[in-house]
């Protein structure tokens, strides 16, 4: 078996910066926020949230552009590249002009959720800016998949990096009022987030320019055709991904309905989690990566050891992460909150929290690797049915503990679990390979029908 190894760390390496970026990113949001108010950190949870369901879908419809681009560019076809990343720019502007109307009603709905009236104010604002904004970052996905896709994803993260550096920058000033800026708390957290998704997004553009990308008119052409049979396999997993951050939500909105300080001392665990996850993310797209150009390329053959490398060395990460969440809570906790006995109140809460993130990061590394990697094949009509009936059964489960025994252990163990069960579904589709049925390409290189 060949050592893909090699391949995968040099692909993973820039990829890993980039989404550990964004991980970056919701840790100075929440830094910043902390120094405004608790309400504002414990509305940052289920409003951040809750974009990313939004969005998800949006964006992990419109990115799904480059698993076509990296089957087009295992099969060495330059003008299917430019197609395909197209089809995710056309998907990135509808999505967009849906998202900026539905932004205001939908935003209403955080005042049904039981929370204390500041945090509803505050959950309201930061979701119905950013909701706004959402063309920004799903013509960024789009074009990033793109850039992935070809296998340049140092240029992702050299944007990536401009675009943390502009939101933390902004932030600090819009946030807390700093520079002469107005004060405008979790809002101007809201706004620096949008502002620096739209500089990503024209760099994006600019590099896609670069490239001819937009000189090439045919590739441009809007084709109703084309596009269809692109969503028949980029939707399922838009779908997918809106349904596991659904889920997260609710589970958030859940908690919040115990208190403000188990919903801040979560919020915040999902934030540390974010140090695990958005690193191992890297290392699963990069593989995912190499399993589109394998594929594309006609070496199915190469797939298996592709993802039991990958998921190895993703292993290991979450295993060394999980040691620091249980070996070192207290610190951790204790640098996102300020002082009082609320504070205190919050650190202790997410000390015992940080003991069932780091137990589920054992399983999570499956959950994203052959996650990725299954996305990538084009089987993602099963990894959409599966996760709905799972996501189902987890919610009814969930809202019957907070019916009968409201409890913040009950419920993280019910996350967990969770967590475990689609880790182990993942396992054994992958292990069957019915993947190996799908095709993403046509033998002349367009979508299937």
């Amino acid at each position: 078996m060949s050592n893909h190894i090699p391949r995968l760390l040099k692909l993973a390496g820039p990829m890993i910066l980039s989404t550990s970026a964004i991980s970056f990113m919701q840790i100075i949001d929440a830094i910043v926020l902390a120094r405004h108010s608790r309400e504002a950190v414990a509305a940052i949870g289920p409003s951040g949230l809750a974009v990313i369901l939004f969005q998800g879908f949006l964006f992990g419809t419109a990115g799904y552009a480059g698993t076509f681009v990296a089957h087009s560019h295992g099969r060495g076809e330059a003008a299917g590249v430019r197609s395909s990343a197209w089809l995710g720019i056309h998907t990135a502007l509808i999505s967009g002009v849906i998202a900026l109307f539905i932004a205001w009603p939908v935003a209403q709905l955080f005042f049904l959720a039981g929370h204390e009236p500041q945090v509803a104010r505050d959950e309201c604002s930061y979701f119905l800016i950013c909701l706004a904004g959402s063309l920004f970052p799903v013509l960024g996905s789009a074009l990033a998949g793109w850039l992935s896709g070809i296998g340049r994803p140092v240029l992702v993260t050299i944007v990536t990096f401009f675009s943390f550096v502009i939101n933390a920058l902004l932030a600090w000033g819009l946030v807390l009022g700093n520079w002469g800026l107005p004060r405008l708390g979790i809002a101007g957290a809201g706004l620096a987030t949008v502002f620096a998704q739209a500089v990503a997004a024209a760099l994006y553009v600019f590099l896609f320019s670069r490239s001819g990308g937009l000189k090439d008119k045919v590739a441009a052409r809007f084709r109703w055709p084309e596009l269809k049979n692109f969503l028949k396999l980029a939707m399922p997993m838009g779908l997918r991904i809106s349904g596991e951050l659904a889920a997260w939500t609710l589970f958030l909105v859940v908690i919040g309905r115990l208190g403000t300080v188990p919903l801040a001392a979560s919020s915040l665990a999902f934030r540390i989690n974010g140090m695990a996850f958005f690193p191992a993310l890297g290392l699963g797209q990069a593989a995912g990566i190499l399993v589109g150009h394998a594929r594309g390329a006609g070496k199915d053959h190469e797939v298996p050891g592709i993802t039991w490398q990958s998921l190895a060395v993703c292993e290991v990460w979450m295993l060394v992460m999980s040691l620091f969440f249980v070996l070192c809570p207290g610190p951790l906790m204790s640098f996102f909150v300020g002082s009082g006995p609320e504070s205190a109140q919050v650190v202790e809460t997410g000390i015992m929290l940080l003991k069932f993130v780091a137990f589920y990061c054992l399983f999570d590394a499956a959950n994203v690797t052959i996650g990725c990697v299954l996305a990538s094949a084009g089987d993602t009509h099963w990894i959409a049915r599966s996760f709905f009936v799972c996501g189902v059964g987890f919610l009814i489960i969930l809202g019957l503990i907070d019916r009968f025994s409201p409890s913040l252990v009950a419920e993280w163990t019910l996350g967990t679990s969770f967590v475990f069960l689609t880790a182990l579904l993942w396992f054994l589709r992958f292990k069957g390979e019915r993947w190996k049925e799908v095709k993403v390409l046509r033998e002349a290189g367009e979508v299937l029908s």
